[in-house]
């Protein structure tokens, strides 16, 4: 697939999302890390709907944009973890608590492995910028 510049600017910032998710992990980030991780797949998912010539639906709802792509059921149960990160990992009302402390290392990390695996796949799918 022919890579343009909507696409590169996607996938840059969905890359840098992924690293700073990963750095948030070693400085006890978790809600951070947690929330990163939802945005560079959303962001990596976007990249894919430019590369396929498909308009970039506005919305945070990654199973919304993973499905439109067709992206394999295996694939698609992984990302479900991370749709309400988007809003939890920012909003105290939305859990009762302040994200920071409902965060775990355990759950943030399983977060950005999630996000690291998609990225993988994504490249399979998708490669990289020329």
């Amino acid at each position: 697939m022919p890579w343009n510049e909507r696409a590169r600017l996607w996938y840059a910032q969905a890359m840098r999302d992924l690293e700073m998710a990963r750095r948030n992990l070693a400085i006890e980030g978790y809600y951070v890390a947690a929330f990163l991780a939802q945005q560079a797949v959303e962001k990596l998912l976007k990249a894919a709907h430019v590369l396929e010539g498909k308009r970039v639906p506005r919305t945070h709802y990654i199973d919304e944009l993973a499905r439109a792509l067709n992206v394999p059921l295996e694939v698609y149960r992984s990302l479900l973890s991370l749709v309400s990160d988007y809003v939890m990992a920012r909003y105290p009302d939305a859990l009762g608590d302040v994200p920071y402390a409902y965060y775990t290392e355990a759950m943030a990390r399983q977060k950005v492995t999630i996000a690291e695996q998609f990225a993988d796949y994504f490249h399979q799918r998708w490669k990289r910028p020329e």
